[in-house]
């Protein structure tokens, strides 16, 4: 049973992980199919987090060719 409240992250998550397989599934096919941008905006910006905690920066010439190969 869950006793977080489900209006906080981990309360929706606990309700997640209490679905079985095929319903996690299902739901992160939904997920995906609906907030594709969202989570792929949230999952650059975590690992850009990463890399500034880890002191691991792009060169100049990294940086430049990166915003070089981004779609206009």
């Amino acid at each position: 049973m869950i006793t977080v409240p489900i209006t906080s992250a981990e309360g929706l998550y606990g309700m997640y992980k209490a679905l079985l397989h095929d319903e996690q599934q299902r739901f992160l096919q939904k997920l995906l199919q609906k907030e594709a941008d969202r989570l792929e905006t949230l999952a650059l910006y975590e690992a850009c987090r990463e890399a500034q905690n880890e002191g691991d920066f792009l060169t100049d010439d990294e940086k430049t060719a990166f915003l070089a190969s981004l779609p206009q």
